[in-house]
């Protein structure tokens, strides 16, 4: 509903104006994302549909598209009434836009081929879930796209008669549902914080002549990073829900017997779930450093132990570019920082230097200054002109690539390095020529006590532990229904037999009646009504009196303190999405771990 005069939200023409501002600075980008995946929906089902059809469809995108740029061009943000009536105009529009969407996809989806469905599925999501980020600062706009948008294929799925079809409309709509609250998250936290930008306005007016308005706009500021603080711990868990699902299930097909097509397309499912998972850790690590939840916690720290893992890690990655990883470190003091900030600024670095290096070598090299250690990462690529490197450093801008290809990486590698750099006081330097290659210099403090120590770590190196007998037993605790049911269906896939619960009663219970002791208990870290998955490991410890049953940790959270909780414990902890070959592993890897310590 449109803000009005009579509204008690203070500023609230204010407020409607910064949002339609927002709004019209987003729009391009949403229109450009909106033509060219339609686009790619036509050459992708050209030979599968008809192309009559696909041809009328895409022209109506643009004959909608060109309606929106003509509404577009009308925006007038010095007339309130005006700007009311272009919202109202826009708002039509836009729900336009999605019937366009959702009512052929409808249609298309009781006539293409199940890997064709699965296509158009994740290309309905992912136009989706952009959205979100485009529309949420104005929730009538959101809905007026989403409802008409998501709404007809999910209903086309679930009237089709195939049971995996009902699964997906279930799965499709619950993921609609989630969407729709995390944007409604989204809208009320920047809606409060345009309303405290405004309040922190009038409040700095005052500050020459009321002292209390100093306290009150601090108060406005606790609140606000108290929101923030909250928004992005739930929009961690409740984004990497859904996606995480959506792995889980790409590893139960991929485990099944499918055509070299449908297996091919099964491969650019997983690509493109791996893509959202990372460009969601991207966006959340953003948000976090800006929002200023992360709090470095410096101490005296080796170099030497995280230069030699980056290079144990990166050198296989550069070599499959045929290129050379060289690191020169010679005798490095200890240094004074956070340890795992600093590593993932190096990690940034190292990835983004072999990400655009065709040919030649990368370099890693350590170079004493007075008291600091001067990290060098040197490279062989495009380089980089002197216009374009400041804005490398925002989110979402890449040099040499204008197509956004995902292989490039997503834009947002360099923006976390100067954020993270300048939240720990580190200097960061870029000396680049084009044609040449570039060089980022962190000057990093040596620790005082420790100068002139080198500190040195053994690398453990994972051993590659041979296949388990099926049969075991793997008790999980998910309280998300399409996780739950996922990863039942991955786990019994590759010969387990699975107790699944969704609380800690349930599976306390279930255990009850189960005849045999768990091999392994996995768990997500936060379940319902404040129950976590470590509290369920406790208990079902107890419930065994026994200890020694190894446990998985899988969380979305991303709050630092419940990590580093679920850390202390020594269980492994993976991050949603998690990659179905990943888990494989590591529940192998468990497993023979335990075997292993068992007595003989």
């Amino acid at each position: 509903m449109t803000l009005t005069d009579q509204d008690p939200i203070p500023h609230a023409d204010e407020i409607f104006i910064a949002q339609m501002a927002i709004l019209r600075r987003n729009f391009p980008f949403a229109l450009f994302g909106s033509l060219l995946t339609a686009g790619l929906v036509v050459i992708a089902l050209w030979d599968v549909l008809s192309q009559r059809e696909l041809l009328l469809w895409l022209g109506m995108n643009v004959l909608v598209l060109g309606l929106r740029i003509a509404l577009l061009r009308t925006y007038q943000p010095q007339d309130l009434s005006a700007l009311r009536r272009w919202s109202r105009r826009m708002l039509w529009s836009t729900g336009l836009a999605g019937i366009v969407w959702g009512l052929p996809y409808a249609y298309w989806l009781f006539q293409a081929p199940f890997e064709y469905q699965m296509f158009m599925i994740i290309g309905l999501l992912t136009l989706g879930t952009g959205a979100i980020y485009a529309y949420c600062i104005y929730m009538p706009l959101l809905l007026a796209f989403e409802i008409p948008y998501f709404f007809p294929p999910f209903l086309a799925l679930g009237l089709d008669p195939d049971t995996l079809h009902h699964v997906l409309a279930l799965a499709g709509m619950l993921y609609l549902l989630v969407t729709l609250a995390f944007a409604l998250r989204m809208y009320r936290t920047q809606r409060d914080s345009l309303q405290m930008r405004f309040e922190n306005r009038d409040l700095l007016a005052r500050l020459a002549i009321e002292k209390e308005a100093a306290e009150r706009s601090k108060e406005s500021a606790d609140r606000s990073n108290q929101a923030k603080s909250q928004f992005l711990a739930a929009a961690s868990h409740d984004l990497r829900q859904p996606v995480h699902a959506l792995s889980l299930y790409v590893g139960v097909l991929r485990e099944q017997s499918l055509n070299a097509k449908s297996r091919q397309l099964v491969d650019h499912i997983e690509r493109a779930t791996a893509a959202m998972g990372r460009l969601f850790d991207g966006l959340l690590n953003i948000s976090r450093l800006d929002a200023g939840v992360i709090r470095p916690r410096l101490r005296h720290c080796s170099l030497t132990a995280l230069l030699d893992q980056l290079q144990l890690e990166y050198a296989p990655r550069a070599a499959a570019k045929s290129l050379l990883l060289r690191l020169h470190r010679g005798a490095v003091p200890a240094v004074y920082s956070d340890p795992v900030l600093l590593d993932r600024i190096l990690r940034n670095l190292v990835d983004n230097a072999i990400r655009h290096t065709q040919s030649g070598g990368v370099l890693i090299a350590c170079r004493r200054r007075d008291k600091f250690v001067q990290v060098e990462v040197w490279d062989t690529g495009v380089g980089i002109a002197a216009a374009d490197q400041d804005k490398i450093f925002m989110e979402f801008h890449q040099v040499g690539n204008p197509e956004r290809n995902q292989s490039k990486g997503l834009g947002l590698g360099l923006a976390i390095v100067r954020r993270t750099a300048d939240l720990l006081g580190h200097r960061l330097i870029l000396h680049s020529r084009p044609g040449r290659g570039s060089v980022f210099k962190l000057s990093v403090p040596v620790h005082s006590v420790a100068e002139g120590h080198a500190m040195t770590a053994s690398v453990s190196k994972p051993e590659h532990a041979p296949g388990l007998p099926s049969g075991q037993t793997i008790f999980v605790i998910e309280d998300d229904e399409d996780n739950l049911h996922g990863i039942r269906l991955l786990l019994e896939t590759w010969g387990y037999q699975v107790v699944a619960a969704a609380s800690g009663n349930e599976i306390v219970q279930a255990a009850g009646n189960c005849p045999e002791v768990p091999a392994l208990i996995l768990t997500d870290f936060r379940l319902r009504e404040h129950e976590t998955g470590i509290a369920v490991i406790d208990r079902l410890h107890e419930e065994y009196a026994d200890d020694s049953i190894p446990a998985i940790l899988m969380t979305g959270d991303t709050d630092p303190q419940r990590l580093a909780e679920a850390t202390a414990r020594g269980w492994p902890l993976l991050h949603k999405p998690v990659d179905a070959a990943h888990l494989r592993q590591v529940i192998r890897e468990t497993l023979v771990a335990r075997a292993a310590q068992a007595p003989a």
